[in-house]
Parts: C-alpha cells; structure tokens; sequence
C-alpha cells in the first residue's frame, strides 16, 4: 500500500514559505503513522505521469474505471475534489484493490484528506496504528506552526473537541461501551475523552466531573446545580469551563450549609 502525502508541496504551491527545520519535523512524524512517502515543498503536487481528476467517477461506473487503472500497473493516482468527493474515490480506490494514493492532511491543495484515508485503513484492518497515537498530536500541533491556523475543534479525525461530551447520554456510554457512538477510540489520534458541563448535561454528569475537581456534592444538592448550570450555560452561550463549574458547585454548597 502506498500513501503519498502532498501536504507541503501543496502548501508551497498556494505560496507558503516551509523551511527545512519543519519539513523534516513533518517528514518524521508523517512516516510514524505509516506514510509511504512524503513530497518536499519543491515538489509538484500531482507528478507529470500520474493520473489526475477522476471527480466525477463515483457518478458513473466508477468500479470499471478502477478496474481499467489497475492493469495500468503502480501509477501515481491523485482524485480531484470539484465535487467534494476526493476522500470518497480514494476510499473507492482503496477498497477496489488500488495500491495507494496522493492525499494531505485536510484536503489541502483539492486532495484526498490523508488523515481520514490513514484511519479509514487501519479501521479496515490494511495499514494498523499504534493504539496510542502520540504522532498524530505532533501533526496537529505541526499543522498549526505550517499554517498559522489550529484546526476545526470538530474536525472528523484530529478536531480536538471531538471527543468531549456534553448530553447525559456521553457520560452513560462512557461508562459502559464508548465504542457505541466513537468510531474509533481517541488514543488511536492522540486526543482524549473530555466532560463538558453546560445545557445539556444531567445530574450524572455534574456528578462526575465533581469527581474529576474532587469536588464534595451531595446528591440533594443536584438538582439546584444543575439548574445553576443551565442557567449560567444559556448565559454565556457555550459550555462551561472546569473552573466556572467548580465556583458555582462550591457556591451552591456553601449556601446549601447557610440554609
């Protein structure tokens, strides 16, 4: 299976300065996570011989047209993504029996989103990650010094709001089987499970982040936070933050012992 990444050639070719120093950061943790092969900024983005475009191919008989490129040999495939549907072809692709692809991290550049490609085929049982995924929070934070930009908080794979839970209904799966609502586990991307308190939340999930502060709230003393939650939440228009939670928690008991 060849993975290309085109990432800094494609950052390059929209007019982004890559200096030395963070291509072979990216170089390191791009090959720890299994890509084959990683072009340089002075690279062009889709080589002269490779197969470029291909948008539309979902559209029509998309399994005839992989089957043809296949007794091609190992040529270079790279998707176009006029249509949005890149990442799609190359999953496409893949499971058609296609030796690899061109993607970056994203899309960047109209490509195939290379993180979505690399767990979509370690899910698949082709390309298997590490089950602690300290490299992907290196591309993250790489992503940041390359662009000037973090990513989306709910980015499909390295959002890192992807993994917080706010309803009643997190919290429960949490504690019983994470897996019925998480595609894949949050170390697989190095990122982490996290409670946020705010409208949505229950009484179960006031009680353990509690926990989480060390904080001491009786059960009778519940429902009035959570009310004070909910109150605040709609107030800021957003989730709370842990110390904001623990100033109203430790409020409420105060004034509790008062009473």
């Amino acid at each position: 299976m060849l993975l290309i990444d085109a990432t800094l050639a494609a950052l390059a070719a929209e007019g982004r300065t890559v200096g030395t120093q963070l291509t072979q950061k990216w170089v390191k943790a791009l090959s720890a996570i299994g890509i084959s092969r990683v072009k340089r900024p002075n690279e062009p983005v889709v080589a002269e011989c490779a197969v470029y475009g291909l948008d539309g191919a979902l559209a029509g008989d998309y399994q005839a047209i992989f089957k043809r490129l296949r007794r091609l040999g190992h040529l270079e495939v790279v998707f176009g993504d006029s249509r949005g549907w890149a990442s799609a072809l190359a999953f496409a692709w893949l499971e058609e029996g296609g030796t690899g692809t061109v993607a970056s991290l994203t899309g960047v550049g109209g490509l195939p989103a290379l993180e979505r490609l690399r767990v979509f085929l370690h899910l698949n049982g082709r390309m298997l990650l590490p089950k602690e995924g300290r490299d992907f929070a290196v591309i993250r934070q790489l992503w940041g010094e390359l662009t000037g930009q973090s990513l989306d908080l709910f980015h499909p794979v390295l959002g890192e709001g992807l993994f917080v839970g706010e309803a009643g209904i997190h919290v429960d799966c949490w504690s019983k089987d994470p897996s019925l609502y998480e595609l894949f586990p949050p170390a697989l991307v190095g990122a982490k499970r996290a409670l946020a308190i705010g409208r949505h939340s229950g009484q179960g999930a006031l009680r353990l982040k509690c926990r989480q502060l060390g904080l001491a709230c009786p059960q009778e003393a519940l429902a009035g936070l959570l009310d004070s939650v909910r109150d605040k939440a709609v107030e800021l228009e957003r989730s709370l933050t842990d110390s904001e939670f623990a100033a109203l928690a430790r409020g409420r008991l105060e004034t509790r012992l008062e009473a």
